[in-house]
């Protein structure tokens, strides 16, 4: 698809989302089309309603592999960017665009849709529309401990994300999780998640693992977030969360690091902030696509036991 292509197939989902949200600063044709069209697991598929020549809901699923130790593997999508325009609301639009949504899924081949919502979208979707509910994922306050490996922290610029370095630093997939389902990663996948537009992030590379952090400031603290680790090589047990905070900590200069998900290569310790506490929890919704025996998706969903925040788009 050519440029002027691009921006005129994605200029209305951009207008209605700047319009829904209030993007500052406006959301742009670039960051569509890196997430709706440049995904290595494949393109966006989208579910929107458009009335009298103007697009007023939307709800795209980003495609996302899932693996477990067992080999089975699943196709979501990461049901993000849902929203109706404040004229449409109240008369069925908000439906029509989920529903739409499901006809795009599965012609694209997709077994579910994952959506990661705040607290007060999650009952909308499992009494409204009948998905399921999974567990909630843990937030913690990460412990700090220096020792252990040091780290080699480098910011993700044009450079990096150009080079060699993503392959070296991550040669193989990473593996399934023990149990439950998971991501697996490819330097690939890695390169393409990191050249989010706007997004600055900083890659920590040390023997056994690599980190994925950024920050933000919480009220008047700056925070320091670990998005996501991954293995470099298979490990006898987990490694301990406490010298991966000190090396986060170190590098942002703050002793607050936070982590959402879970990851069985890591054995969390720290404070577990309560939902009460967090500024937005969020909740995991599942549906799934299509009725029937064996579908890889059984009636009692999935468990994601390794899932954070790199896996979606929070930061």
């Amino acid at each position: 698809m050519a440029a002027e292509d691009i921006v005129e197939d994605l200029n209305p989902t951009v207008t209605l989302l700047n319009e829904v949200f209030g993007f500052d600063p406006p959301l742009g044709v670039s960051h569509l089309d890196w997430y709706y069209r440049s995904n290595p697991e494949g393109r966006a598929a989208v579910g929107r309603v458009d009335t009298d020549g103007r697009q007023v809901g939307n709800y795209a699923l980003i495609p996302l592999r899932l693996q477990s130790a067992l080999g089975r593997e699943i196709r979501l999508g990461l049901g993000v960017d849902l929203c109706v325009h404040p004229d449409a609301r109240g008369g069925g639009t908000y439906r029509r665009t989920v529903e739409d949504s499901y006809r795009a899924g599965i012609a694209t081949g997709l077994d579910g849709i994952l959506g990661v919502a705040n607290a007060q979208s999650v009952p909308r979707m499992v009494e409204t529309m009948g998905w399921s509910a999974l567990d909630p994922l843990p937030v913690r306050l990460l412990a700090v401990r220096p020792g252990g490996e040091r780290f080699t922290s480098v910011d993700v610029d044009d450079a990096l994300l150009a080079g060699e370095r993503l392959e070296e630093v991550l040669p193989q997939p990473t593996t399934a999780p023990p149990t439950g389902y998971g991501t697996v990663w490819t330097s690939d996948l890695l390169r393409w998640r990191l050249a989010r537009p706007g997004a600055r992030y900083t890659l920590h590379i040390g023997t056994d693992v690599i980190l994925v952090s950024c920050t933000t400031m919480v009220g008047p603290l700056r925070v320091a977030i670990l998005l996501k680790a991954m293995l470099r090589h298979p490990l006898k047990g987990p490694l301990s969360s406490g010298p991966l905070a000190a090396a986060l900590a170190r590098h942002h200069r703050t002793p607050f690091v936070i982590h959402w998900g879970a990851n069985p290569d890591i054995g969390f310790s720290g404070l577990r902030v309560p939902r009460r506490l967090q500024p937005s929890p969020l909740g995991l919704v599942l549906h799934r696509l299509s009725p029937g025996d064996g579908h890889p998706i059984g009636d009692d969903g999935i468990v994601l036991t390794s899932f954070e925040f790199l896996d979606f788009d929070a930061y």
